[in-house]
């Protein structure tokens, strides 16, 4: 079920260049131009779902073992020692957890400072990711997640 007030429900559709994989319950997309950072992905069911707490029971099966491959195709492509995954759901009141790649060699994206770092993109203060550099690395868990994540396809 979708939600046309939703604005998660209304990004599912619009930038197929962005999705890196899809499955009839589940949209991993990176998040949309100016891009805070390259590799901020998004995973968001495709059902209009406030939370996890309101999946079925194979939702919630699906999305623990699509969360971790998508964490660690994230980690292993972007070489960072780390992915963090972040949900609130007050800004958009559908079930989408931000994955945010932890960039060793930029303090600006070191735990909670990287809610600053977003807002300094927002705000035109810092340089969003470059496209190019976007294109490559949905490009490269597109290739990652087919192979890993096939068998939820179909389902």
């Amino acid at each position: 079920m979708i939600d046309d007030r939703c604005s998660v429900c209304a990004a599912h559709e619009p930038s197929p260049c962005l999705v890196a994989w899809e499955s009839p319950r589940w949209i991993l997309r990176h998040h949309p131009g100016p891009a805070p950072l390259c590799g901020w992905f998004l995973l968001c069911s495709r059902r209009h779902v406030a939370s996890v707490a309101d999946l079925n029971p194979v939702e919630e099966r699906e999305f623990a073992r699509i969360l971790g491959a998508c964490m660690r195709a994230l980690r292993d492509t972007r070489r960072v020692p780390r992915v963090y995954v972040v949900m609130f759901g007050e800004g958009a009141p559908h079930l989408h957890a931000h994955l945010i790649p932890r960039d060793a060699s930029c303090e600006a994206t070191r735990a909670w400072a990287v809610a600053d770092f977003y807002r300094a993109v927002e705000r035109r203060e810092r340089a969003p990711a470059a496209p190019d550099a976007v294109d490559a690395i949905i490009a490269s868990m597109r290739a990652r997640l087919a192979g890993e994540l096939d068998c939820l396809t179909h389902a």
